[in-house]
């Protein structure tokens, strides 16, 4: 489905519609909604958005090898590490089974906190940053590069765990320093959506509609998540629904246009 201006606006509506309509009619809805069958339901949407990230992580490494993109290496590194984090998010989920330590809320909410401080600030960096051909190929380096930092990351997040501040307080709701930081990725979310918004006024480029969508999607998926009450309750629920369809719209934007654009390429030499 092409994304045009029309259906940019509508879907950026929808979003908004949903939280609103979720928000007014929530008791209705918590009157069907089980709370116990939320960790399957997070874990199926989590799992959709790590096959994505790894779609885009080995898609990436792909057209460097043809292109040697500076901004398609940098692409790759990101998601290879955002993916990896998500995936610890997903099994240090309160209630999952046992995985290295015991599940908990504060182990997956520092996984879920890094991975989208990560997330935002590279994909940021990627918007600002010159395209380059790099000379060499890097992707190995790369890879080892990010699966370094992400086992870093790891340790000090399960070793630390108790040390660590508290980002949320079960059944209480997030607590300032939390709220603090998704405000921080929210803005970077803000910056982002305005320069890809700048960026589609001067090339008329779908891929660029498609990625300011995911932002719209991304920048509602962090302001939710600093007024949930529980992991387990609708808000968080509506937040991986939000996070799932922006990175749906990522993956649009940087895997599907880019194989139409190559399949465009092969008829028209096949034609000649």
């Amino acid at each position: 489905m092409k994304i045009t201006e029309g259906r940019f606006i509508i879907f950026s509506l929808l979003a908004i519609v949903l939280l609103m309509v979720i928000h007014l009619f929530q008791p209705q809805i918590l009157t069907i909604y089980n709370p116990a069958n939320y960790v399957g339901f997070h874990a199926l949407l989590e799992i959709f958005s790590i096959s994505i990230s790894a779609a885009i992580f080995l898609y990436g490494l792909k057209c460097y090898g043809k292109s040697h993109s500076s901004r398609m290496l940098l692409l790759s590194f990101t998601f290879l590490l955002v993916g990896t984090l998500d995936l610890l998010h997903t099994l240090s989920f309160k209630g999952m089974p046992f995985f290295i330590t015991e599940s908990s809320v504060a182990k997956a909410t520092w996984f879920w906190v890094s991975a989208r401080a990560i997330q935002s600030l590279f994909i940021l960096s990627i918007l600002l940053i010159p395209e380059r051909n790099l000379k060499r190929d890097y992707r190995g380096g790369s890879v080892i590069i990010g699966m370094v930092a992400a086992i870093t990351v790891s340790y000090l997040i399960i070793h630390f765990e108790n040390r660590l501040p508290v980002l949320m307080v079960e059944g209480s709701g997030t607590t300032r320093l939390k709220n603090g930081i998704e405000y921080v990725i929210s803005f970077i979310q803000f910056v982002s959506l305005i320069i890809t918004l700048y960026q589609y006024h001067v090339d008329k480029s779908e891929a660029k509609l498609s990625i300011a969508l995911a932002f719209v999607y991304l920048l509602l998926t962090e302001l939710i998540f600093t007024i949930y009450q529980s992991v387990f309750d609708l808000d968080n629920f509506t937040g991986h629904i939000l996070k799932a369809a922006g990175f749906y719209f990522i993956l649009k934007s940087f895997y599907f246009l880019n194989q139409e654009s190559e399949s465009a390429y092969f008829d028209s030499v096949s034609i000649k």
